[in-house]
């Protein structure tokens, strides 16, 4: 459609290596999409939108004489295409009957907008999202086709390319790899490129934009350009660092926080149930905030609220494991929980208070604060009930006959006070006191885990258990992304695509935090519970929203287990990092008292109760996945990945048919160029010297003339060529099947075995003729006689070409001032050879006869067998035998084309022949 600004449309070559340019250059642009999309699903969506718009505009410019409704039938292909998409997936039901699918298409587009609008980067696609990316993809590939190929805009389009840097700015502010940013950039690049280099100088013709040709100086543009880069380069390092950094978001938001919005007039789902079997992302999902508990506290700023600890990693998810609640052999550790309401480092006054009322709570796990120093409850039935865990921390609950909504209990915890330089100055020795427990060592880490860990600490340098553990909350909180919609894809660890993908939910950043701790000689365990709540005056509220897992470390008994958080702030659901000073004089009286914790060491046998809760602990972060209250399910997510491994192989496939098409149509075109341009050659080449003079009077001989022997030369001479170019054609033929044979039977596009065809060149040209028809009618094919005869003559012409004896040059012959020449030849008889004008008459190779053949004069009795030379009303001559229309009117009149030789349809018809062959 470039006539729309004044210039040819793009043809040939020129239009198909302008189309695959812009398809390469999407696809590359295409990438930063990659941090949106799971795995390798942006690559597949943009190939498959993109390339049946490009490729089908390239088939429809070439057959569409009106190229202004190409834009129009390409958006019917992509019409197509979504129907054949939608098709796939099973969203369209083809047995309601269309009308029923047209209706349908609302709800679709419904689905697949919300779906896009509410997942968090990276995204896998369900069948409605996937629809409305390709939907997408498509007109924006539509749009940049006509830019591109149609109006020249090259500038818009490049920058285009590049603005898809932009696309994940807003969902994934960390950034991505650095082929990321290449990709669109060299997408531009190619593109600009193209805005100088024009294969087809037609294109530039009526363009007068100061960009259309090459440019004036191109040394110097090139050395221009050079330096550009150079110094982008250069500087870039530089000046990026002294630039302004932006503050982070003061709150973090993100869609799981807007789904907190949805439905809040919904009906309640009674008491919210948290424990190590449940997930905790369960309760996070859950479409109603509903309180759990409420508390005061002396405290400014309350600690987490334990509910379990998971202290051991069996390869795939962590457990409670009975045999680490209680470290045998080893001293009392100042984390542990207990009821003798004594401290284990200083006095009692500094102990926080807490009041809890339980508001909608169920579970064999009582929600209480780090350091448990004393506990009770106002009804007896909940202090019989209850069973303080020392080493766990925990507090467990049998059963209650009142229940447990309204329950009031007052806890008394003791603060922690070690500073950062305590924690740095622990004896080494002490860590491997838990893995001597049976807690999780670091042989038993995943490598993934490990590999992670080590470039963390040989990046920062850390030297102690604090420094590598501050370390690893750190970069969790600045390189990570949080979500509870994030999904593992089926098959890979949950680990592995947790540390590949960067983003995901509080379980996953303890569990990762905690093995990476231990893989570097740190024993780490992880708890579930609450964060601190909200606070409302002098009362503390602690929602379903607040629960939450944390990571604590082991510091020795003096210090016992320490909280750290790696979640990143955009959970928003109360989480804080743990604030420790930096002094280097110890605080007064922190050597750890263990009179107490040794007389009062709890003895009780765990009830049957809790041990069955115990065997049937665990905390997946993968099966957390499938217990989402969000209607998020594996099996689904699987169903819909089978949809879409569907989709991509139907598309590949109609890909590589549609290219297979491209190129096939345009070598038989060119293929068809090249030949008439041979046998335009031959035509021509005799034209000059192929006629005496045709009018009527004193110039014309009838016989033996000067003009007459150079007419019958010339003709000779054509007949030879077009022989020997017949000949030539049938062999190019055979060739290029040979060809199209090995690669279709390569790809197993052929089918049946293929007939083969040879043309022997060591047998006379007759025998050689007659074995190829052969072997075309043993195929099955039909040989009529027309075949036959044709292959005839094409033997004569080519065996006189070869053994008849050489010509000399053809003269060439002046015709009379002011009246065109003209020339008519007759071969007659299929295998009546040619005597040459002074040689003597033999016998043809065939069994055939010779003949000797006469040459025209002007209109005399001397014409050939067959020839049918008639002057007009003019006395010039219009045509001759073989249907050669060489004749021409007044010398001021335009002389007709020239007709087909007719060994030029006959080797047409052969290789007609030779093609219906399979």
């Amino acid at each position: 459609m470039s006539p729309l600004i004044g210039r040819p449309s793009l043809e040939g070559t020129h239009l198909a290596g302008r189309a695959l340019l812009l398809l390469v250059a999407l696809l590359l642009a295409a990438a930063p999409a990659s941090q949106l999309l799971a795995g390798s699903s942006w690559l597949m969506l943009t190939l498959v939108a993109a390339a049946p718009v490009i490729l089908g505009g390239v088939v429809l410019r070439t057959v569409m004489r009106r190229q202004m409704l190409v834009p129009l039938a390409q958006a019917g292909l992509l019409l197509l295409l979504l129907v054949v998409v939608e098709t796939v997936l099973g969203l369209a039901r083809w047995q309601d009957g269309p009308v029923a699918v047209l209706g349908e298409q609302a709800a679709i587009v419904s689905r697949g907008v919300h779906e896009l609008a509410s997942g968090i980067a990276p995204l896998t696609l369900g069948a409605p999202g996937t629809l409305i990316l390709v939907a997408l993809i498509g007109l924006v590939t539509l749009l940049l086709d006509l830019m591109f190929l149609d109006l020249g805009w090259h500038t818009p389009t490049a920058l285009a390319m590049m603005s898809s840097l932009l696309i994940p700015a807003l969902q994934q502010p960390a950034g991505g790899e650095w082929w990321q940013i290449a990709a669109p950039v060299l997408a531009g690049a190619m593109i600009f490129a193209t805005r100088t280099i024009h294969a087809d100088p037609r294109y530039l013709r009526g363009d007068r934009r100061p960009q259309a040709g090459p440019p004036a100086h191109p040394g110097r543009t090139l050395g221009a350009v050079t330096l550009c880069l150079v110094l982008v380069a250069a500087l870039t390092p530089a000046v990026g660092s002294a630039l302004p950094q932006l503050a982070p978001a003061r709150i973090a938001l993100n869609i799981d926080l807007l789904r907190q919005w949805q439905d809040p007039g919904g009906p309640s789902l009674g008491p919210v149930m948290i424990d190590d079997d449940i997930s905790v992302r369960r309760s996070l999902l859950q479409q109603q905030d509903t309180e759990v508990l409420r508390y005061t506290s002396t405290a400014e700023e309350p600690s987490y609220l334990r509910l379990r600890t998971l202290n051991t990693f069996d390869g795939e998810v962590f457990r409670s494991d009975v045999a680490g609640e209680s470290l045998e052999g080893a001293l009392p550790a100042f984390s542990d929980a207990r009821d003798d309401g004594l401290a284990a480092s200083g006095g009692t006054d500094d102990f926080v208070r807490t009041d809890v009322e339980i508001r909608s709570y169920a579970g064999n796990r009582l929600p209480v604060p780090e350091n448990v120093r004393s506990l009770h409850g106002q009804d007896m039935s909940l202090n019989r009930a209850l069973q303080v865990l020392p080493a766990n921390g925990e507090v467990a609950i049998g059963n209650v006959p009142s229940g447990l909504l309204g329950q009031h209990y007052t806890i008394e915890s003791e603060p922690a006070t070690a500073t950062a330089e305590q924690l740095r100055a622990v004896n080494p020795a002490q860590f491997e006191q838990p893995f001597d427990s049976g807690y999780t060592s670091s042989d038993e880490v995943p490598a993934a885990a490990t590999e992670l860990a080590d470039q963390i600490v040989q990046q920062e340098g850390t030297g102690t258990g604090y420094d590598t553990a501050v370390a690893f909350q750190d970069y969790f909180r600045s390189t990570f992304a949080y979500s509870l919609t994030v999904t593992s894809p089926p098959g890979q660890d949950p680990l592995e695509s947790f540390l590949q993908d960067r983003v995901g939910y509080c379980e996953q950043f303890a569990a990762a935090f905690a093995l990476m701790m231990t893989s570097q000689g740190y024993p780490t365990r992880v708890v579930i519970g609450f964060t601190a709540g909200t606070q409302e005056g002098d009362e503390w509220s602690v929602t379903a929203k607040n629960a939450h897992a944390w990571p604590e470390v082991w510091f020795g008994p003096q210090y016992g287990w320490v909280r750290f958080e790696p979640t990143p702030a955009a959970a928003a659901n109360g989480v804080n990092t743990p604030q420790r000073t930096e002094s280097d004089t110890p605080e007064e009286g922190t050597a750890p008292t263990t009179e107490a914790p040794t007389t009062e060491a709890p003895t009780t046998e765990p009830s049957s109760e809790e041990e069955t809760t115990e065997e049937t602990t665990t905390e997946d972060p993968a099966a957390a996945q499938a217990s989402d209250g969000g209607g998020i399910g594996p099996s689904e997510q699987t169903v819909q990945r089978v949809k879409w491994g569907v989709v991509v192989v139907m598309a590949a496939g109609g890909l590589l048919a549609a290219a297979a098409a491209v190129v096939v149509v345009g070598l038989r075109r060119r293929r068809l160029r090249a030949r008439d341009e041979r046998w335009a050659v031959l035509q021509e080449g005799a034209a000059p010297g192929a006629g005496a003079s045709a009018a009527g009077g004193e110039g014309a001989s009838a016989a033996g003339g000067a003009g007459a022997g150079a007419s019958a030369l010339a003709v000779e001479h054509r007949y030879r060529g077009a022989g020997e170019l017949a000949w030539s054609e049938l062999g190019r033929e055979l060739s290029v099947r040979r060809v199209a044979i090995r690669w279709l039977m390569m790809t197993g596009a052929w089918g049946a075995t293929p007939t083969p065809l040879v043309l022997d060149t060591a047998l006379p040209p007759h025998r050689a003729l007659e074995d190829l028809l052969g072997q075309i009618d043993r195929s099955g094919i039909e040989v009529t006689a027309e075949h036959r005869a044709a292959a005839g003559r094409i033997a004569d012409a080519f065996t006189t070409a070869r053994y008849a004896a050489p010509l000399p040059a053809a003269p060439t012959a002046v015709p009379a001032h002011g009246t065109p020449s003209t020339v008519s030849e007759s071969r007659t008889g299929a295998n009546d050879a040619v005597i040459p004008p002074g040689s003597s008459p033999s016998q043809g190779e065939g069994g055939g006869r010779t003949v000797p053949e006469s040459r025209t004069g002007a209109n005399g009795p001397g014409n050939a067998p067959g020839s049918s030379l008639s002057p007009d009303g003019n006395g010039d001559v219009v045509g001759d035998g073989d249907g050669d229309v060489v004749g021409v009117g007044d010398a001021g009149s335009t002389a007709p084309e020239r007709a087909q030789h007719p060994l030029r349809r006959d080797a047409d018809l052969l290789i007609t022949l030779i093609r219906s062959v399979r």
